[in-house]
């Protein structure tokens, strides 16, 4: 029977091109929604890291006349920072905070090892405390690292995994930029800060010093945990004392979870998109399986009618109506396949090949599943056509 419908499809390959062609850039379409969903669930799974709930950032712009009291000024907001009973822990950063659209990377090295890629954090002791981070192994630093003879950096797995690999990451000098030696005192398991979607890069925290630094040096952003249900009259509070301290300062609030979903966007927003362009071109494919069938149905009334004289059953009839969509289908997945696999072969876009694989097989599954559902009430149609009278009118 399979066979007969093989060769029944090929022997009508010409009529049924266009309809295993649209199969074929179907199959492509939902593979490459399907891979990109997969891809962004499969990030979205892992842990951040960070306990971003409560965290407010502040940041600064200064005026030229007050540069060279940015740092007294920046000692200043902290120690009021740290008196408002509403403050659980604050820490100065640069603008690269976690969510936000600013990075900063740099190559760290170790060893004879190439050069890593690493987005680079300078951030306070408190910094810690603010996202309630985790150190697995090693410890955060603190004031203990300000009279070390090489200043200490904390990294994260991702990061130790590509200097170290197997080798033991504490203590040891790692380079950055080819120049300042620094030692590693602590490894992090995680720290995912771009977004939820996004996979985890490599990660390295220096520690600010704010004693040591010039009387000009400003970092432009200012995080703080704040107890639960504190919001706008606390705010308000907060910007009108450090206002006073920072004059003619702009001091901008934000929550981190603001941040969160504005990130977000940026993913869900091309998802969205391309699931209404694929939903319109599976609606188009079924329109036409089904039309196709339809067609079929009335041009072969007397083959199906001398089929049923001859002793055929109503399953039979619906078998072989749905067997020929499945047939097309798979026509048109076996073209899809054969560009589809070199997607993993090649480690394309240096997605893994679990992705890849896992959307080929949701792909071709829902191909099958359209096919099946678009030809259920053509083939039941056909499968209640009565011998005599399909006879008659012929």
């Amino acid at each position: 029977m399979i066979r007969h419908l093989f060769k029944l499809i090929w022997n009508r390959k010409k009529s049924n091109f266009l309809l295993i062609t649209e199969m074929f850039f179907s199959f492509m379409v939902l593979f490459a929604v399907i891979s990109f969903v997969l891809y962004n669930y499969h990030n979205y799974k892992k842990p951040l890291g960070i306990n971003y709930q409560n965290v407010w950032q502040l940041s600064f712009r200064s005026n030229a006349d007050s540069m060279g009291q940015s740092k007294a000024i920046q000692e200043q907001m902290m120690q009021r920072l740290k008196s408002f009973p509403e403050v659980e822990a604050a820490s100065l950063a640069h603008n690269n905070v976690p969510f936000s659209f600013s990075s900063w990377s740099m190559g760290v090295s170790y060893g004879n090892k190439e050069s890593v890629q690493t987005n680079n954090y300078e951030v306070q002791d408190a910094y810690k405390d603010v996202f309630q981070l985790s150190v697995d192994q090693g410890r955060w630093f603190g004031p203990q690292d300000a009279a070390a003879l090489h200043a200490s950096v904390v990294i994260n797995q991702v990061l130790k995994d590509r200097l170290f690999g197997e080798e033991e990451a504490l203590g040891k000098q790692i380079k950055v930029d080819d120049s300042t030696s620094y030692t590693v005192v602590g490894v992090m398991p995680h720290y995912r800060a771009d977004s939820e979607f996004a996979e985890e890069e490599p990660a390295l925290f220096r520690r600010i010093n704010l004693e040591k630094a010039k009387p000009d040096q400003l970092y432009a952003s200012l995080l703080i945990k704040v107890k639960p249900g504190t919001g706008v009259v606390f705010e308000e509070k907060m910007v009108k004392d450090l206002s006073r301290i920072a004059k003619d300062w702009t001091i901008e609030v934000t929550t981190l979870e603001k941040m969160r979903q504005s990130k977000s966007k940026l993913t869900w927003v091309p998802m969205v998109a391309m699931g209404v362009v694929c939903g319109f071109l599976i609606f188009n494919v079924a329109l036409g399986l089904f039309g196709v069938l339809w067609y079929n149905i009335n041009r072969r009334y007397s083959e199906i009618g001398l089929r049923r004289a001859l002793g055929a059953t109503t399953r039979q009839i619906r078998n072989q109506f749905v067997g020929e969509v499945l047939v097309m289908a798979t026509f048109g997945l076996l073209l899809g396949l054969l560009l589809a696999a070199q997607f993993p072969l090649l480690h394309v876009f240096q997605l893994s090949a679990e992705i890849y694989w896992q959307g080929i097989g949701a792909a071709a599954l829902l191909i099958f599943l359209l096919a099946i559902v678009c030809a259920v009430y053509p083939s039941w149609q056909a499968a209640k056509i009565h011998p005599a009278v399909a006879l008659h009118e012929e």
